[in-house]
């Protein structure tokens, strides 16, 4: 509810002439009948046909006779037919002429008609030259001069709203303010004049909150009363007006006589209008808003009922079937749910519904104008209602209703705007309720375009300021994204600038803020964020006037804050404040009312932090009271039921500390265990949560990790960039390595295995669940498969992508940023899960796409060639499982080797490969660096007595035997992932142990990725006939020269070609980002010799050099390989991992694989330009022996051994000690 105001514009000398061409057409003197096709030949007919004889008063007339049409029919044709008359005649016109300010005056109004017409920038500048040319040519004598002035101001206004140039809004003021001096008391357009300047400065004040404008226009329009008779039909306007001036000073300043005057003249306004006339409502509904601003001011239950009345009495003006009684029931109903909020009594609310569902009734279908309207309050009022009651059907109820109102509106309609902003705060609300993601994303975009369609001078554009920074902020809290939170305390400290001091809703402002820099205070631990935070919140529930229903979230969040610097500084009275802070919020808040769980919740943490503080019991007792109390009084379903839940169990387990009560234990037990199993499965706290089962005992514990291990994809969402999941996953690898120490505690090598899986590559997982074949749902049901695959597709450009907002404005405003690809990219996600929940539904998809058990992936084990080794490192124990073709899951201990020394290996081996500086092959001779290569001899020698030689023991393989030596791959967990496992040996001794005295070996990311090519049909014969890619980059640009490759690729040829077999180079220019992502799908063997790189920023940019640029893993996901068997990548840091996410194994190798190559050869760091022709010559050479021999199993490529024969002919040639040029070569996959 608002000021009501309307603008009255004087009589203009234009409106004159109008009156002259009108009675001149009834004379039949001077006017001539127009054709818009020939009007200006006409007028030279009229007068002689010669040009020298033109008058300019004819053109002048026609101008006015089309601009008298076009006002009857509407047609703009006839608008700019008489532009161009009014143009001809000002140009006939000499420039001493005494009628040229009037025709100058007439083609301005002309123009200016048109742009309200047509919205036309260009024609209201025109206009405005106009007249300001009209000014220049008229003295101050002239009995025209104010009409002019009026006409000036008045377009200036229009431009101020369009443009919002503050410099436009002052002219106008100063135009009407001269226009008002120039003409006498008892002139008939004074009071017109008086009117509109006191609206133009009442639109300077909420612009400016200069304080004198809102004076002046006081007493402006207070002029305008005193000169216009009560006869006159414009003095109710006035008064109304006037109302509305002393309404914004009453806005800005609170002062009691103001509004009080506002409400004088509202009420002066309805005395003057006949009962039964129309227009009465509207002044009547201006009287009601007045007095509850009122209420709200002073909690005066009077004003309420006088308003209620109000409105009342202007329904009664109308009866049932009049269109305007669903808009009286509308703003009594909005005014009742006002009285609710303020008096908490739900029949009130009720009353408020029930007024509104009548006018819904008696709103006729498809009145444009008017059938929204009882809707939207109808779904306001229902909002209400939900957030009172918690019922999730009130809000759902509510939403619809927003919707259709929504539809229901004219495009241009001004309430269009207010309803998308409450449908935005309805769809945060649920997704407050029911944490689903879509709804804030579609909250977001609502709210963006409200904040976009509502300028900046609308005194609601803090409101909705406000609104999309909340929203911001759940955002940032549900995905971790900094720019949401920034964009946040932008929007909230934004509102604080346009709310002038002492308005009401300055508290609001403060809360909000405070929120925003007390979220980002706990995610960037600034200190200033938490004062202010703190200062905010204290200012917020001071403001406040008493009995408000927002002071218990105001003083919720200031608990909060004092909370937050009562953990940083450990000062006590911090707390006390914030205890009595949570007491208050409980006591103000009214029982049944939603928010009472959360108020007692918070008490109950509070209780139980003062509790470890002093000990006191009755504070323990407090606690558990009010954290049960909350349980009991949040609705299921609620977001944040699991949050008190394991409240509620961090009470009672302190609580069992303190009395050993076993029934609190249990209970403590219960309560956390149902917080898990009700939180959404993105949730960050379910970790925390499961660190507090450590109470619990071993099988309770494994049941908790095995509920975590199963939700382990929907925590690494899917919607998140890249960058955001590889964060989350880094976080994930001490928990799943945990889960893996306990299971194996306890004899449950097979769920350790499987847990181990789970937990491995869970980004390339994600990738390849979106090409998973999908024959068997296509044929059970192709309703489904033909959406999901659709879906599959889209996500497949953009799961590897980090997405760049595009701009750092959004409609002007500064700080607020856009990103669509993101939220593309997010909605496809949220369709994909939709349909993926649907699938899991149908009978025998149950476990569709989920993290598969052994048993799933034991078909595929006989392919295996040797031993899967995993290795578990975790801060209780270290272990080795060792998976067999069978099957069967052998437990290893590796008690020499602890997380601690494995973190020191991996710390000391980057040492030395910094110190090498091996980044990029090419860059220079590695020999030179030969004396540091004695220092490695303690890494490798401490690989081999702590992790690998108890392994071949345990598999009895350290006896040297001739023949075909055995093969294992080993599949590290943590630090170990960056470390050659395939070196270790006791290198010290010339004779001592080496693991490739042994055994063959290669890595794979996950099990998954080793087993997932045996099965296709594809490559079910053992050595199918191959064909070759061979991609050269000799001279790459901005990188080293690789004079190497051409000889290494010419090479390749011959070898390949000796065989038979297929292949194509693409050298130098020809070898593109294109051409290579073309041709790559069509060979089952790739070879690239040029440079590679892996990004520490972002490893989904890890990538080849190639002529026009990278070919990145991103780029790599896009390509489908239905064939592909081997890759081979002759290129530096093609298998060098990042550290931060060790177990995703983010390198160009596992990107391959997950492309759909069954091995790939890979280098950990760069090589010699020289040394790579070697390796190629001999691995190749081999490879087809092998091939050629037919000793190949079914699931072999027959990589690892090629190149085992390979490093040891790379090895004998350059010396064993030379470690950095044999040791990067290794094999990923079969």
């Amino acid at each position: 509810m608002g000021n009501n105001i309307s603008t009255l514009r004087p009589p203009r000398t234009a409106v004159d002439k109008r009156a002259r061409v009108r009675e001149a057409s009834r004379s039949g003197s001077a006017f001539i009948p127009v054709a818009k096709s020939n009007i200006f030949a006409q007028a030279a007919q009229h007068q002689g046909k010669t040009a020298g004889n033109a008058n300019p008063e004819v053109f002048f007339d026609i101008g006015m006779s089309l601009q008298q049409r076009a006002e009857l029919t509407g047609n703009h044709g006839d608008l700019q037919w008489s532009i161009a008359a009014f143009r001809r005649a000002v140009e006939l016109t000499p420039e001493n002429c005494a009628g040229k300010p009037a025709r100058l005056d007439g083609l301005g109004q002309a123009l200016l008609e048109y742009y309200k017409c047509s919205g036309s920038l260009d024609h209201l500048q025109s206009a405005i030259s106009c007249f300001t040319r009209v000014l220049e040519l008229t003295p101050d004598n002239c009995f025209e001069k104010p009409a002019y002035l009026s006409n000036l101001g008045l377009s200036l206004y229009d431009r101020y709203k369009c443009l919002d140039t503050l410099e436009d809004l002052n002219t106008a003021i100063s135009a009407h303010r001269r226009a008002a001096e120039l003409e006498s008391d008892g002139h008939h357009t004074k009071s017109y004049n008086l009117d509109n300047l006191s609206l133009f400065l009442q639109a300077r004040f909420i612009r400016t909150g200069e304080s004198s404008d809102v004076e002046a226009s006081i007493s402006a329009s207070l002029l305008a009363v005193d000169l216009t008779s009560n006869t006159d039909p414009n003095k109710p306007w006035f008064l109304n007006n006037l109302g509305g001036a002393f309404h914004s000073r009453f806005e800005r300043f609170g002062r009691l006589e103001d509004i009080e005057a506002a409400i004088s003249a509202y009420r002066r306004a309805i005395e003057l209008v006949p009962d039964g006339k129309g227009i009465k409502s509207f002044f009547l509904s201006g009287l009601g808003n007045a007095l509850s601003e009122r209420f709200q001011r002073t909690g005066v239950l009077e004003d309420l009922e006088q308003a209620t009345s109000a409105l009342s009495h202007a329904a009664e003006f109308t009866l049932d079937n009049d269109s305007a009684k669903p808009s009286h029931l509308h703003n009594l109903g909005a005014l009742l749910c006002l009285r609710f909020e303020r008096m908490g009594e739900l029949e009130i609310l009720e009353r408020a519904i029930s007024a509104h569902r009548r006018a819904v009734e008696l709103t006729p279908v498809g009145h444009a104008n008017m059938f929204h309207k009882p809707f939207s309050g109808l779904g306001n009022a229902l909002i209400t209602l939900f957030q009172c009651t918690g019922e999730l059907v009130d809000l759902e109820q509510g939403i619809l209703a927003l919707r259709h109102a929504i539809e229901c509106a004219p495009c241009d309609h001004p309430d269009k705007v207010f309803d998308l902003g409450n449908l935005g705060t309805s769809l945060h609300l649920r997704y407050e309720r029911t944490s689903d993601f879509e709804d804030l994303r579609q909250a977001i975009s609502v709210h963006l375009r409200v904040v976009e369609l509502t300028p900046d001078d609308h005194p609601l554009k803090p409101s909705k300021l406000m609104n999309l920074g909340s929203a911001f902020l759940d955002h940032f809290q549900r995905t971790g994204e900094p720019q949401r939170l920034e964009q946040a305390v932008f929007c909230h400290r934004r509102c604080i600038e346009l709310v002038p001091d002492g308005h009401p809703d300055k508290a609001l402002c403060f809360g909000s803020l405070g929120q925003s820099l007390l979220r980002r205070y706990a995610h960037a631990g600034k200190l200033v964020d938490l004062e202010e935070s703190i200062f905010l919140h204290r200012s917020a529930a001071r403001l406040a006037p008493d009995g408000n229903s927002r002071i218990p979230t105001h003083l919720d969040q200031l608990s909060r804050a004092l909370e937050a610097r009562h953990i940083l500084t450990r000062e006590f009275e911090d707390l006390e404040q914030a205890i009595f802070a949570c007491r208050r919020a409980v006591e103000l808040t009214p029982n049944g009312h939603a928010n009472k769980a959360m108020c007692f919740d918070r008490l109950g943490t509070m209780l139980l932090e003062r509790f470890q503080r002093t000990g006191d019991p009755e504070d323990m007792e407090g606690s558990v009271s009010s954290c049960r109390h909350a349980v009991e009084l949040m609705p299921d379903g609620h977001i944040h039921k699991p949050s008190l839940w394991a409240h509620l169990g961090d009470s009672l387990s302190g609580r069992f500390l303190q009395t050993e009560r076993f029934g609190d234990l249990e209970s403590a037990i219960g309560a956390f265990r149902r917080a898990l199993e009700i939180s959404p499965d993105d949730s960050v706290q379910r970790s925390e949560w499961l660190n507090c089962l450590c109470v619990c005992s071993l099988e309770m514990i494994l049941s908790a990790y095995s509920r975590i291990i199963s939700i382990l994809p929907e925590l690494v969402w899917l919607g998140h960039d890249i960058r955001r999941r590889f964060a989350e996953s880094a976080k994930l690898g001490e928990l799943i390595n945990a889960a893996v120490a306990t299971a194996i505690t306890m004899g449950k090598l097979r769920h350790a295995v499987e847990w181990l899986e789970a937990g491995r590559a869970l980004i390339w997982s994600q990738v390849l669940s979106l090409r998973t074949p999908l024959d068997k749902l296509e044929s059970s049901h192709p309703n489904l498969a033909k959406p999901f695959q659709k879906v599959q597709r889209q996500l497949q450009q953009s799961t590897l992508a980090s997405f760049t907002p595009e701009s750092h404005m959004f409609e002007g405003v500064t700080g607020i940023t856009l990103n669509a690809g993101a939220d593309r990219h997010r909605q496809h996600v949220i369709e994909y899960e939709k349909i993926l929940k649907e699938i899991r539904g149908c009978p025998g998809f149950e476990d569709f796409l989920r993290p598969k058990r052994l048993e799933a992936l034991t078909p595929s084990l006989p392919l295996l060639s040797g031993h899967v080794v995993f290795i578990n490192v975790s801060l209780t124990r270290c272990d080795a499982l060792v998976l067999d073709s069978g099957g069967d899951v052998a437990l290893v201990p590796l008690p020499d080797l602890s997380l601690e020394r494995a973190v020191e290996l991996r710390r000391l081996w980057t040492t030395y490969l910094n110190e090498c500086r091996v980044r990029a092959r090419g860059l220079g001779s590695l020999d030179a660096l030969e004396g540091q290569f004695n220092t490695l001899h303690p890494v490798l020698g401490c690989m081999w007595l702590c992790i690998v030689l108890p392994v071949l023991q345990a598999l009895s393989l350290t006896n040297t035997k001739d023949g075909r030596l055995p093969h294992i791959t080993w599949c590290p967990t943590g630090p170990l992932t960056q470390l050659p496992l395939h070196a270790a040996g006791i290198y010290d001794e010339p004779h001592g142990p080496r693991i490739f005295y042994y055994v063959v070996s290669s890595y794979t990311p996950s099990l998954s990725a080793l087993l997932r090519g045996l099965g296709r049909d594809e490559l079910k014969c053992p050595h199918p006939t191959p064909a070759a890619l061979v991609i050269t980059q000799p001279d790459t640009p901005e990188h080293c020269s690789l004079p190497g490759t051409v000889y290494e690729g010419t090479r390749l040829q011959q070898i390949l070609s000796t065989s038979g077999i297929e292949s194509k180079v693409l050298n130098h220019k020809d070898a593109t980002v294109d051409a290579v992502r073309t041709a790559i799908d069509h060979y089952s063997w790739v070879h690239f010799a040029c440079h590679g790189s892996q990004n520490a920023e972002d490893a989904a940019q890890s990538a080849f050099a190639l002529y026009d640029g990278p070919l990145t893993l991103a780029d790599l996901m896009g390509t489908a390989s239905d064939n592909a068997e081997l890759a081979f990548l002759s290129a530096c840091q093609t298998a060098l991992g990042d550290e931060k996410v060790p177990e995703e194994s983010a390198h160009l190798a596992a990107g391959m694989l997950a492309v759909g190559f069954k091995g790939v050869v890979a280098t950990m760091w760069s090589i010699m330009d020289a040394d790579a022709p070697i390796v190629v010559e001999k691995f190749y050479t081999e490879l087809l022996a092998l091939r050629s021999a037919g000793v190949l199993g079914e699931g072999e490529t027959g990589a690892a051994y090629a190149l085992h024969e390979a490093t040891k002919v790379l090895r004998e040639k350059v010396g064993e000690s030379k470690f950095m040029r044999w040791v990067p070569f290794v094999h990923f996959g079969a």
